[in-house]
């Protein structure tokens, strides 16, 4: 007789833990959260800006030009892929797109940057809800650059300024000429050693209404020790972990509180 659970019975009652807790705003006494999630993270309702951008998805799946990159998960070795293996591999799924779509949607900003450009869709569920945005992209691997240009080309409703190089000598260089910005997405998954410092870099440009995304935030070990000190940090006040994406506030009206959905 098995006295001890299962490692798949564990994970499947935290997985159950999750969906229940918070889930349709249930136990959220905050009305900003509330909205939050029955407005944004649980809404269903379809957008046409969504059909186009997945249908560049799939345009770019069949893409058979091959690629040679220097593998980011394997210190410095050279791969070559096709672009539609890489678009599958690189690129960010369609139910993390669409969040990012609502949540632009939803809170207007005006001003968004973006680390990590993933493949360019993520970019343009970021900035395809209304035009008259600007938006700032940095990549630091000059071929998957090259890739979310013909994305861009194909369906970005605003102008993209895609920036190529390292993280931390473009950023200094875009957080200068920006006077604010209303929203950052960090898709810097492979950049681990790197995040704690572009992150307390983009503080020095936060308002009350900034709003920080996070893609993969329980990707391994680090990540999720990194997402903890987002959390700790004394400027943030409300987050909610998704488990497979964060999402961070600074709005000092807000009582500071972490907060998990299920997603």
């Amino acid at each position: 007789m098995q006295m001890i659970p299962s490692i798949n019975t564990l994970k499947k009652s935290i997985l159950l833990y999750r969906g229940l807790r918070y889930r349709k705003g249930f136990g959220v006494h905050s009305p900003f959260v509330f909205n939050l999630i029955t407005k944004v993270i649980e809404e269903k309702a379809s957008y046409y800006s969504l059909d186009d951008i997945e249908l560049i998805r799939k345009q770019m799946l069949y893409r058979e030009e091959r690629v040679d990159y220097l593998s980011r998960g394997r210190k410095g070795k050279k791969s070559s892929r096709t672009i539609g293996q890489i678009v599958r591999q690189e690129s960010i799924k369609p139910k993390h797109g669409a969040l990012l779509f609502r949540l632009t949607n939803y809170f207007r900003p005006q001003n968004i940057l973006q680390i990590g450009a993933s493949m360019g869709l993520s970019t343009l569920y970021l900035s395809s809800y209304a035009s008259g945005l600007k938006c700032c992209v940095l990549e630091n691997e000059p071929e998957f650059a090259k890739i979310s240009r013909i994305v861009y080309e194909k369906g970005a409703r605003n102008p993209i300024d895609l920036r190529v190089g390292n993280y931390q000598e473009l950023l200094p260089e875009i957080l200068k000429e920006k006077e604010s910005i209303d929203l950052f997405f960090f898709n810097s998954l492979y950049e681990q050693q790197q995040n704690h410092l572009l992150f307390e870099m983009c503080l020095s440009k936060v308002h009350n209404d900034t709003v920080f995304v996070f893609e993969g935030i329980k990707e391994n070990k680090r990540i999720r020790e990194f997402w903890r000190s987002v959390c700790e940090n004394p400027k943030v006040t409300v987050t909610i972990d998704l488990y497979s994406m964060g999402i961070v506030f600074f709005n000092k009206k807000l009582h500071k509180r972490d907060y998990i959905v299920y997603f």
